[in-house]
């Protein structure tokens, strides 16, 4: 970029270098002189439309692939880093940027009426694009040279209108000088034109080409962009069936004739960014995007798509090929990358497409190869190739998520709670709150339906809040009829990040009259192990205001010693998967006892999950577990219903 600035700065020593040596050609010959004149003419004209679309290039590039380019504050720098300095204090220029809950404009040194006038006269600016367009071109008003750009697609439109001095000034400079030279001076004089303009115009094409590049790659990795990705995928996936593309065809028998685009999205960016920083994400994406980059032959391009996600686009690769290099990216995304002096691995999730058995247009073959990737995530497979089965996962993920907004301001998301008893005599000690969505048209959900879906909207901690309100109302409307059993609520790690919630979840207690002891807090092992520093904190400030703690699904996640020594909880859950045939498998009698043990040695109690039959229960008593859960008991049930169970005081199985 400063380089771009030096070379404005001596922009007027070139140009006066050129008239004079168009100066001295054109005073042999008219003829030649009317030539040279236009030949001038149209090269200054050129190069500086050139450099004005790359400014807008620039400026729109910006916009997409940095969130925080829409910030007023963010455009105002960017647009004087490209214009305003000792060259500009005198031009006439308009800058406007609109798009997505942005209409930002700017005004320097150019009059209301010229600018209405100028835009008046623009009718692309009142048409759609069906793909990116950046139309330029001049106009003259009141004897002045406007150059403008435009720069549109789906997203922003960016229009720059600027004056053109140089323009002018060229062509009173060679009109003057155009008549008192010799026809040997000419020849000269046009050799040296010719030479200087070359020279000149290469300095500029490498400015612009700069320009291009940084308009079309990402900043912080340096990898091609989404922009690079539409340029390169356009030309090459296209019908050229169709009539209109018969032109290319010479360049059809070139381009491959399969390929396939993989989705890359990293599992557990936020969470490195939520514990170590930006900073810290930033040098991951580094690392992460230079493996990956080294596993691809030249042939394959890789694109950092936004955030943690990449893009990969192998031409000429059949499935069974992409099948094997997708083992290889997934070896590559799941090996330990040091930042901080610490080894720190995210994993990813990965979904594939192919050209052009499964889509022959860009976007599609990005939204099918997305779709995959989605469906991977959810699944935790680590990767997934495109089916039409994806389609229709894919459609009713959108749809639910478009609904999420009804869901909370409808109260559609409602509590079920499932009895926790004493394995002796079937006696309730608590309930578990487990959510379900109440869908007006599907109905009913489970979390596995919807849980990601709120994490992926950035809603994660308003639903915490939203669960722990309803359990406390419910604690609310069990105390005035005498009933005092603890309820315990899933929490996210992603709601342990919220700072105030533990101010909130007291204030609710308090203004209910509720004991803090009434109130439990359960967190998966799975997911918390991974963020166990940052929430540790948290939790011991919750259970240092009376608030139970437990531990969900225990023995499921890869740090179970660790995991339990840095938390201190009251309760500790079997996951049902040790519970599951207990009675006649060793292995699992061997874990649940050593859990048993492990939990007394923290003075926390266990409570096992899943407990499906008589004999499940009688196992577990004898080896010194004294409370559980599961379809033995009770299956989770609404409110009233349980609450009919708990006036009567019953003994579970009924």
């Amino acid at each position: 970029m400063q380089e771009l600035l030096e070379l404005q700065r001596d922009k007027s020593f070139r140009l006066k270098l050129i008239m004079v040596c168009l100066a001295v050609a054109l005073s042999v010959a008219s003829i030649y002189t009317v030539v040279s004149y236009r030949l001038a003419a149209d090269l200054v004209q050129s190069t500086e439309l050139e450099s004005l679309q790359g400014q807008a290039m620039l400026i729109h590039g910006e916009l997409l692939i940095d969130e925080n380019a829409t910030q007023e504050e963010h455009l105002k720098k960017l647009v004087k880093l490209v214009y305003f300095d000792s060259h500009l204090t005198d031009s006439e220029l308009y800058i406007k940027i609109s798009g997505p809950n942005l209409n930002w404009s700017m005004d320097h040194n150019i009059s209301l009426n010229i600018k209405d006038q100028l835009l008046s006269e623009l009718p692309i600016l009142n048409t759609s694009p069906t793909n990116m367009e950046t139309p330029n071109g001049q106009t003259q008003i009141d004897g002045r040279l406007f150059l403008w750009q435009i720069v549109k697609d789906n997203n922003y439109q960016v229009v720059i209108i600027k004056t053109s001095a140089n323009i002018e000034n060229t062509l009173e400079f060679v009109m003057k000088r155009l008549i008192i030279t010799s026809i040997i001076v000419f020849w000269l004089a046009t050799w040296f034109a010719i030479t200087l303009s070359s020279w000149m115009n290469k300095r500029v094409q490498d400015k612009n080409d700069s320009l291009a590049h940084l308009a079309t790659h990402d900043a912080l990795t340096g990898l091609p962009n989404r922009l690079f990705l539409s340029n390169l995928l356009q030309p090459i996936i296209i019908d050229y069936s169709d009539p209109k593309h018969k032109k290319y065809e010479e360049f059809y028998k070139k381009s491959p004739k399969q390929g396939c685009l993989f989705v890359i999205d990293l599992d557990k960016f936020k969470e490195v960014n939520d514990t170590f920083g930006h900073a810290a994400g930033d040098a991951l994406l580094i690392k992460v995007a230079k493996k990956l980059n080294e596993i691809l032959d030249d042939t394959q391009t890789i694109v950092r798509f936004g955030g943690d996600k990449f893009i990969i686009w192998a031409p000429n690769l059949n499935i069974e090929q992409a099948k094997n290099l997708i083992q290889q990216l997934i070896i590559a995304c799941n090996e330990p990358v040091m930042i901080n002096k610490l080894a720190i691995s995210t994993g990813a999730s990965i979904g594939f497409a192919h050209y052009p058995s499964q889509a022959t247009e860009p976007d599609a073959l990005i939204l099918c190869a997305d779709t995959a990737m989605d469906e991977a995530k959810q699944n935790r497979s680590g990767w997934s190739m495109f089916s039409e089965r994806n389609i229709q996962s894919g459609r009713q993920r959108l749809k639910l998520r478009a609904d999420l907004d009804n869901a909370f301001s409808n109260q559609q998301i409602k509590l079920h709670y499932q009895p926790k008893v004493s394995l002796k005599d079937g006696h309730i000690i608590g309930v578990e709150a487990l959510a379900r969505w109440h869908h007006p048209t599907d109905g009913l959900l489970y979390p596995i339906h919807f849980i990601e879906l709120i994490e992926q909207s950035g809603r994660v901690q308003e639903f915490g809040r939203y669960v722990i309100a309803t359990a406390i109302q419910q604690l609310d409307v069990w105390h005035k009829q005498g009933l005092y059993t603890p309820i315990a609520v899933n929490l996210s790690p992603y709601n342990l990040l919220d700072p105030c919630l533990l101010d909130f979840t007291l204030s609710l207690l308090k203004q209910h009259n509720i004991e803090e002891n009434k109130l439990e807090i359960e967190l998966i092992e799975s997911e918390t192990s991974i963020n166990i520093d940052a929430i540790s904190k948290s939790l011991n400030d919750f259970k240092e205001a009376g608030i139970k703690l437990a531990i969900d699904d225990f023995g499921t996640g890869m740090s179970s010693l660790s995991y339990i020594s840095n938390l201190n909880v009251n309760h500790i859950k079997i996951d049902r998967t040790f519970i599951d045939g207990i009675d006649q498998d060793d292995r699992k009698q061997a874990v649940v006892l050593a859990v048993i043990i492990l939990a007394k040695s923290f003075k926390s109690n266990v409570i096992a999950e899943g407990i499906e039959n008589k004999f499940q229960a009688d196992k577990l008593i004898e080896m010194g577990c004294h409370y559980g859960q599961g379809y033995y008991f009770a299956k989770p049930m609404t409110a009233d219903k349980i609450q009919t169970i708990l006036k009567a005081n019953t003994a579970l199985p009924i």
